[in-house]
């Protein structure tokens, strides 16, 4: 976190986060810590380790947008564990307190520009934290970047660091990434192995078929028929979302 010291003594005084006061261990002064002003340093720390994050992976491969054969046969050549650092910015906004996340580093990885917190402990980021080898992502941009155009009025500010699984894999011959959170498991990503969409074609075409045959099976024969229709339209819209479905965290944000 932020070197902070004891105004009356000068010892270094360590802030607890989401605590408005502290008391100064060497002469006892209750210090007021003026959140909108000091820049504090969090971190989430991973709730998934790496066996489980893998475990996830290998259920993420095997979504119905993505190749068949996907989970069996992609290999995974590494994974990388990194902390990403961002801003983290309470303001007071029309009267309502607000989050903004604003990255702290530029990045061409998916999911890494995200403007959502994710569920996790934050925790103050100082030498008792151990980071257990994931990789500390050093920031680049500088906070005063992003304060002259924030709206509402300050309240507090801090770099956060948070927890992600960088997966590359291969599938037949073709190199990927994937981004996974360390708390959420949520899977991001910019490309994919996308299943073939004709057997889904064929599946939509004969919904709509049955549901043509029930409508006129019902209007000149008997109603019973128009169950076939209302089963051959749900089964056409259900396959076709599939179709179109992106994998959860892709690349629409």
């Amino acid at each position: 976190m932020s070197q902070l010291r004891c105004p009356k003594c000068g010892a270094p005084v360590r802030a607890e986060h989401g605590k408005q006061y502290v008391t100064c261990d060497s002469c006892q002064t209750v210090i007021y810590i003026d959140r909108s002003s000091v820049i504090f340093n969090y971190i989430m720390p991973f709730i998934l380790d790496e066996e489980k994050a893998r475990a996830v992976f290998r259920r993420w491969c095997a979504g119905p947008s993505l190749a068949k054969d996907l989970e069996q046969t992609a290999e995974i050549t590494s994974v990388e564990k990194i902390y990403f650092p961002v801003f983290l910015f309470r303001r007071t906004i029309k009267g309502q307190e607000k989050s903004i996340i604003k990255p702290a580093k530029g990045t061409t990885l998916p999911g890494l520009q995200s403007q959502i917190i994710p569920p996790g402990d934050v925790k103050v980021f100082d030498s008792s934290i151990s980071t257990k080898g994931a990789e500390i992502i050093t920031p680049e941009i500088s906070v005063e970047t992003y304060l002259a155009d924030l709206p509402g009025t300050a309240k507090e500010q801090a770099l956060l660091y948070l927890p992600f699984y960088v997966f590359h894999y291969r599938y037949q011959g073709v190199d990927y990434i994937s981004v996974m959170g360390g708390t959420s498991g949520r899977v991001y990503t910019a490309g994919f192995p996308g299943r073939s969409a004709a057997p889904y074609a064929l599946v939509v075409g004969g919904g709509f078929l049955l549901a043509f045959i029930g409508g006129i099976l019902g209007f000149t024969i008997t109603p019973i028929f128009y169950v076939l229709a209302f089963a051959g339209a749900a089964l056409a819209m259900f396959t076709g979302r599939a179709v179109v479905k992106t994998p959860d965290g892709g690349a629409k944000q």
